[in-house]
């Protein structure tokens, strides 16, 4: 027998596949584990249990499916809203707004089905909405309780000066030698204070000869709302170019030529029909971009420069007009979604292209664009999300998920495949939702199709890469349907849509991750659809109407009180407590892989060895009411060991959180595997932050 002590001193593999439980020579296999349930990876490589959910509101019909958009105009103001069969409910900071005593609400006329395939983007107080059988809209906000959804015109936003344009001709020729009769056509557009051009106006027209001497046309409007200045074309040949501009409301011209490389823009609205409304949108370079129709699932529309509802065009083309272009391919894949990374990034359901004005220093225009392609992976219709500078997305076949980022080196854009050492967890699968929680923590976090729910802690610099899941409800029987984040308080705050059943029924619930962030174990929340009493000490905790007949778990001014039943909103705790979480138990749970010590002088590899883990060691952080362990099993197991935590406490005080380093002697049980369960209970966090069994090997 030979006594030896092995070191995981990091969690930053997540749960690997079990195809992989042979693969001890990957880097990854060292800091893996088998399971990872309710859990996160920390980009610094320890691993805790994840907080709790916090119940928000149940959707407005349960028997509908509707979906979690983020809206947020600063760091303080920043909504959720709620997208329902017709309807649209407004969040902020957890809480329904109201008006009156009732939910304040924006009628739509997307279904419940529809709302999912809702492509969005934000600029200051507005959303644009896509979605290819609706016309596009904005939503604006003008109060919490005030927001309006009105489609997009797509014409400039200043109107051309009001009815018709006089044309007088106070230097009249008519009379001198050699006058010809000719007349003279004009148009005049305002320019707002933005820079951007009105439409031209209808025509004007005199008879003059301004060839001659003294020949002066004049041309006279009325002043327009918001115009700052005014712009005069005169027609030559059918062409009308530009004479001069004005900030008054009359212009002579005295036979300037036009310039015909300078014209009025002619209006344009490329999504004025059913089969044209675009199925995606984003920015770029201060264009307002749309992409893939029913009718032409290949192209793109960029708005005018700063003129984001203007897709005006003039003749001959100015660098700052509205560009149209179409990818070019051997097959006709619709673009699925765009999104602005050095160029404009399109990912189609065959292939992925960046669209750039040509070099790093050409801005796209009608006269400098340039495709390149860069793949043909497919990108499913899920929107892509960014972390940091790099893109990720979810792959059309094989529930993939690529990171895509440019390489100097290769002068294009390369990623890897991130679920290929997790597969096991996709399997059939497919994405269903998605965003990202920067900080503090570096999550994605991912809803399934089935509802099931993963989370990857992702840092591209640190080759940081680590998937864990998660469940909720008695038997993990929640299911997950959408998923946003939005800052809140200074962090990134997943919201959720759980599907539950509860007291028979389904229920569909907004709940969001609670913080984890706490200065004592009393403010620590780890229950799910879970809500918090802070006040009067009190043994009757209500409002809890939201899960009704439900065993719950509470933690009362620190101390677990479990085997609770919420009867009529309402528990009632055998002590008064002044703080309470209270909500859904949830378990968190690691296990590590087969132990590997590499080659053992003497012995050569402990793998299929039998052996013995005869204590282990773990550092911990903020930490109590842990469990060890060769096998899984509940907290009445006998092959789990719980680690009694109380120290200097007094009789009738909470158990304090520890950090440093506990000792626990498992129970003894001779296996090939090696493997250590570790588990919480309890709605009490929990950090490892390094795992140092004590293994005895059979010879």
């Amino acid at each position: 027998m030979a006594d030896l002590r092995a070191y995981q001193p990091s969690f930053t593999g997540g749960e690997l596949s079990p195809a992989l439980g042979a693969r001890n020579d990957l880097a990854k296999y060292t800091s893996g584990l088998r399971t990872a349930l309710n859990v996160f990876v920390h980009p610094h490589g320890g691993v805790s249990n994840r907080a709790g959910f916090e119940f928000v509101h149940e959707i407005r019909d349960s028997a509908k499916s509707a979906r979690l958009i983020k809206f947020q105009f600063n760091t303080e103001q920043t909504y959720v809203l709620e997208f329902g069969h017709t309807y649209i409910r407004i969040f902020r900071d957890g809480g329904l707004i109201l008006s009156g005593a009732i939910p304040y609400e924006v009628a739509t006329t997307y279904t419940s089905a529809e709302v999912k395939d809702l492509v969005f983007v934000q600029e200051a107080d507005v959303l644009y909405l896509c979605h290819v059988d609706h016309p596009v809209r904005k939503l604006g906000r003008l109060a919490d309780d005030n927001w309006t959804l009105t489609p997009v015109e797509f014409k400039p936003l200043i109107n051309a000066p009001a009815g018709a344009i006089t044309v007088t001709a106070p230097g009249n020729t008519a009379g001198k030698t050699g006058y010809v009769a000719t007349t003279y056509r004009y148009v005049v557009s305002a320019v707002a204070d933005s820079g951007e051009e009105s439409l031209p106006s209808a025509s004007g027209s005199v008879v003059n000869d301004l060839s001659l001497q003294g020949g002066i046309n004049r041309v006279a409007w009325t002043a327009g709302p918001k115009a700052v200045r005014y712009i005069v074309y005169r027609n030559d040949n059918g062409v009308y170019g530009y004479i001069g501009g004005t900030t008054g409301v009359s212009f002579d011209d005295e036979n300037i030529t036009p310039d015909l490389s300078d014209t009025p823009q002619s209006g344009r609205n490329p999504f004025n029909e059913a089969g044209s409304y675009p199925r995606c949108v984003t920015f770029i370079e201060q264009r307002l971009a749309f992409a893939s129709t029913k009718n032409d699932p290949q192209a793109v529309w960029l708005s005018q420069s700063a003129n984001y509802e203007n897709f005006g065009v003039s003749s001959p083309a100015k660098a700052s007009d509205a560009v149209t272009f179409r990818i070019r391919a051997r097959q006709v894949n619709e673009i699925r979604s765009m999104i602005s990374v050095r160029g404009l990034l399109l990912l189609t359901s065959g292939s992925e292209w960046i669209v750039t004005g040509g070099s790093a220093a050409d801005a796209i225009s009608p006269s400098a664009l340039k495709l390149d392609n860069q793949g043909y992976r497919g990108a499913a219709r899920v929107q892509p999300i960014v972390v940091g500078n790099t893109v990720l997305f979810a792959q059309r076949l094989g529930s993939v998920i690529r990171d895509f980022s440019y390489d100097y080196t290769q002068d294009s854009y390369v990623g890897k495949d991130l679920t290929i050492l997790a597969r096991h967890l996709f399997k059939d699968r497919e994405i269903a939702a998605w965003d990202y929680a920067q900080a503090p923590d570096s999550i994605v976090w991912v809803v399934l199709d089935d509802g099931a729910l993963v989370s990857l802690t992702y840092m591209k610099e640190q080759d940081v890469w680590a998937w864990t899941r998660h469940e909720s409800g008695a038997h993990g029987d929640a299911h997950f349907e959408d998923v946003t984040v939005i800052e809140e308080n200074g962090e990134d705050v997943p919201y959720f849509i759980v599907r539950r059943t509860i007291n028979g029924q389904t229920k569909r619930y907004i709940e969001r991750l609670h913080s984890r962030s706490f200065s004592g174990v009393e403010d620590a929340f780890f229950v799910d659809c879970g809500l918090t009493y802070s006040g009067a000490p009190t043994q009757t905790i209500s409002g809890l109407s939201h899960l009704e007949g439900q065993q719950v778990v509470a933690l009362a001014d620190g101390n677990v009180v479990r085997n609770l039943t919420v009867t009529g909103g309402t528990v009632r705790l055998q002590n008064a407590a002044a703080k309470v979480h209270i909500g859904l138990p949830m378990t968190a749970a690691i296990e590590t892989l087969d132990l590997d010590l590499g080659q053992v002088q003497g012995l050569g590899t402990v793998q299929g060895r039998a052996k013995t883990v005869s204590e282990v060691t773990m550092r911990v952080e903020n930490t109590r009411g842990i469990f060890t362990g060769p096998e899984d099993g509940d907290r009445n197991s006998d092959k789990l060991v719980e680690y009694k935590q109380r120290r200097d406490e007094a009789w009738n005080e909470a158990i304090q959180l520890y950090t440093g380093d506990v000792r626990i002697t498992p129970y003894w049980d001779w296996n090939n595997s090696g493997s250590l369960w570790v588990k919480q209970f309890d709605p009490l966090p929990m950090t490892i932050l390094a795992l140092m069994p004590d293994v005895t090997l059979g010879r």
